[in-house]
């Protein structure tokens, strides 16, 4: 029998495949169940699961996959989102930031549904929210000191630079 490559791993589609090219085998008398499972690189088992599908189903197509569902309905999702692109609360939220945990305390009050906080920045990122950094500097900072140097000393530090640079670089 001659070696092909079979990747380790199938997709849904390509099980699905496997599964349709096996259904006409699995009514063949002169097919084993041992036959079907060599031929198309699976368990005796598994052939054994396709036949009672079959037989229940009629058909070895794929089922749809739900998933776990939606604990927020879309008209409760479009309010979350009209509430974050809103600045938050100043009384309760004084440094004016939304965090995953405020967002799913805000979520949980309003609607009763307590999400963990890991989950909520999936649920961001699904909304068209991205992570923001807080921009961090000294409280005592004065901006208007930091343009006057910038404006007046700094092209002076600049022009000396240069002038040292060229007189080590010539001399």
């Amino acid at each position: 029998m001659p070696q092909f490559w079979q990747p380790t791993r199938l997709t849904r589609q390509q099980l699905g495949e496997r599964r349709l090219a096996a259904q006409p085998l699995l009514t063949d008398p002169e097919w084993s169940t041992a036959a079907i499972a060599e031929y198309f690189g699976v368990k005796p088992s598994t052939v054994r699961v396709w036949r009672v599908r079959l037989k229940e189903r009629g058909s070895l197509e794929a089922t749809r996959s739900s998933g776990r569902p939606n604990l927020l309905d879309d008209a409760q999702v479009a309010q979350i989102i009209d509430l974050l692109q809103q600045v938050p609360d100043p009384e309760r939220f004084p440094d004016g930031r939304w965090t995953t945990q405020r967002v799913r305390d805000e979520i949980g009050l309003k609607f009763d549904v307590w999400y963990d906080h890991d989950w909520i920045g999936k649920l961001l990122r699904r909304w068209g929210f991205s992570w923001q950094q807080v921009e961090k500097h000294a409280v005592e900072q004065d901006l208007e000191k930091i343009d006057a140097w910038l404006e007046e000393e700094l092209p002076v530090l600049e022009k000396k630079s240069r002038s040292w640079r060229n007189h080590r670089v010539g001399g």
